[in-house]
């Protein structure tokens, strides 16, 4: 009966180290699925870490900058109120190189037949064709207005035209006559140059003074030769100061002192150490000496004696009578210039005596001509400047910001070989075109107007886009893993728990079990014994 007794707790004993055993092999389990729950929640929480999410630079109302998430209708602009602010990147598949595009912009591109106008129309946008620069417009009014007024007729024959010409142009620019030739004479020799002192004439040609007087002889006999003219032309005939020097042997010494008097010019100088050689004495005191003399006025002395005056009394007083005349070479530029204003005039006034004549005997008055010349000139010019102008038209948009905006997409499709519809959704989300870029499934793009071409970018390098990392999503996948990870930590720390408390009921019943193992072999070896 003992032997049973042990028998049957030995068979109870065995089969709870089988239920023991059974549900730490369960533990282990759960343990290693724990390790690939923590292996995953890892994964999960680098892979936030690492995501990141395209935007795109826009404007406000004052032109400040701003970032938007890169949704399909913000990259595109296609919801913003101003569509002129900010780059358009369109979103082209990979496979078949199509433009991304809403419902309604596919289902216009398919409908227009590659039209641009069927394209606008389908999409509500107003506008006129073939509008030319204002530029243009401007000037093709102009012309327009010159012809109503009948400025576009020429109004005389190119021989009366000629005629009239040449003898309007002898009263502006009359000929000159031999008095205003020899005026211009006397002018230009006392003003042929001067140097940095007002008043002190240095003509260096020879033959001046002989020619001064040639002229004046022109002018004696005229309406011009009376009063002060008069005597100062007598005297520029008259003077000379052979004289003084005829006999060069008898001069020591010859000098003047010209106005204003600390310019001195000596002119002759005989038996001095630095004397020059005769040749050069006789060039000293010759035509060239006695003009410089003349246009200055002012002293001269001989042998160191008094000084004397180079003008008579008469003649200085006839130079007072120009205004601001202090010598001969100032009184002769006043000479001169009255009488070539008073030739100048008086020819003037004969051209236009011979152009009145013309303009009788044809039947015209100038004031009549003048006005019809200078409209038809007018239309002639304005022709020249509308046809100077481009010809080339564009289309005018009553929306200057949707309409261009449209025009630019449909060239782009086309350029790209079509378009592929994206749902309101996707258009909308925040992740979706980061998620296909990502998964090679599409690529951002630009359009070129100038040469018609998409050109694809990447965010990281266009100035327009940026990838920036998700914060709030970053601290969501923190918040995540700690508590993944605690929750794993936990079921750890419980499963080896059990497997602990497990493996110490294990050890006890196997124990027991060597005990009873041990008594029915000694009671079997008891047993046999006692029939041996």
């Amino acid at each position: 009966m003992g032997l049973a007794a042990s028998q049957a707790r030995l068979l109870s004993l065995t089969a709870r180290q089988h239920t023991v055993e059974h549900r730490a092999q369960y533990l282990q389990a759960q343990k290693l699925r724990l390790a690939n729950d923590s292996d995953r929640v890892y994964e999960k929480y680098i892979n936030a870490l690492d995501a990141t999410q395209i935007e795109t630079r826009a404007y406000d109302k004052e032109g400040k900058v701003h970032w938007l998430e890169g949704s399909y209708n913000n990259l595109m602009r296609y919801t913003a109120d101003d569509k002129s602010a900010g780059n358009i990147y369109y979103v082209q598949d990979i496979n078949n190189g199509k433009l991304y595009m809403p419902q309604e912009v596919c289902k216009a591109y398919e409908g227009a037949g590659g039209d641009l106008f069927n394209f606008l129309d389908a999409m509500n946008i107003r506008y006129t064709k073939d509008v030319h620069t204002d530029e243009y417009i401007a000037a093709q009014q102009v012309v327009e207005n010159d012809i109503k007024k009948g400025w576009n007729i020429k109004p005389y024959d190119t021989d009366f035209t000629s005629e009239y010409t040449h003898l309007k142009s002898l009263v502006s620019d009359p000929p000159e006559s031999e008095l205003y030739n020899a005026a211009n004479v006397l002018f230009s020799i006392a003003a042929y140059t001067q140097n940095s002192v007002s008043g002190v004439y240095l003509p260096s040609n020879t033959s001046y003074l002989t020619e001064l007087r040639t002229n004046i002889n022109i002018l004696k006999g005229t309406s011009y030769y009376n009063g002060n003219v008069q005597t100062i032309l007598d005297y520029i005939s008259s003077f000379d100061i052979s004289a003084i020097f005829a006999n060069p042997d008898s001069v020591d010494t010859l000098s003047a002192i010209t106005q204003p008097a600390q310019d001195v010019y000596i002119y002759y100088e005989k038996d001095k150490e630095e004397a020059k050689s005769a040749d050069e004495e006789k060039d000293v005191i010759d035509d060239t000496t006695k003009l410089k003399l003349l246009l200055n006025g002012g002293q001269y002395k001989l042998n160191g004696g008094a000084l004397t005056d180079i003008y008579t009394a008469a003649v200085t007083n006839a130079i007072a009578g120009f205004d601001s005349a202090t010598n001969i070479g100032d009184a002769l530029q006043a000479i001169g210039n009255d009488i070539k204003s008073q030739e100048t005039k008086k020819a003037s006034e004969a051209a236009q005596a011979d152009l009145d004549a013309f303009l009788a005997a044809k039947g015209y008055d100038q004031e009549t001509v003048e006005t019809n010349m200078a409209n038809y000139k007018q239309y002639c010019d304005d022709v020249v400047t509308f046809n100077s102008q481009s010809t080339e038209t564009h289309t005018e948009y009553k929306d200057s910001e949707k309409g261009p905006y449209y025009e630019r997409i449909f060239y782009a499709i086309k350029s790209a070989g079509g378009c592929k519809e994206i749902s309101d959704a996707n258009a909308k989300s925040s992740t979706w075109v980061t998620s296909m870029i990502k998964n090679a499934q599409v690529v951002l793009a630009t359009f070129d107007e100038d040469t018609n071409e998409i050109d694809n970018i990447t965010a990281s390098s266009n100035p327009g886009l940026r990838e920036v990392s998700n914060d709030q999503e970053i601290m969501n996948a923190d918040s995540e893993y700690e508590a993944e990870m605690a929750a794993i930590d936990s079921k750890d720390t419980k499963y080896s728990t059990e497997l602990n408390q497990l493996e110490e009921e294990r050890s006890a019943i196997q124990t027991e079990i060597d005990s009873l193992k041990q008594i029915a072999k000694d009671n079997i070896a008891a047993t046999f014994k006692l029939f041996t």
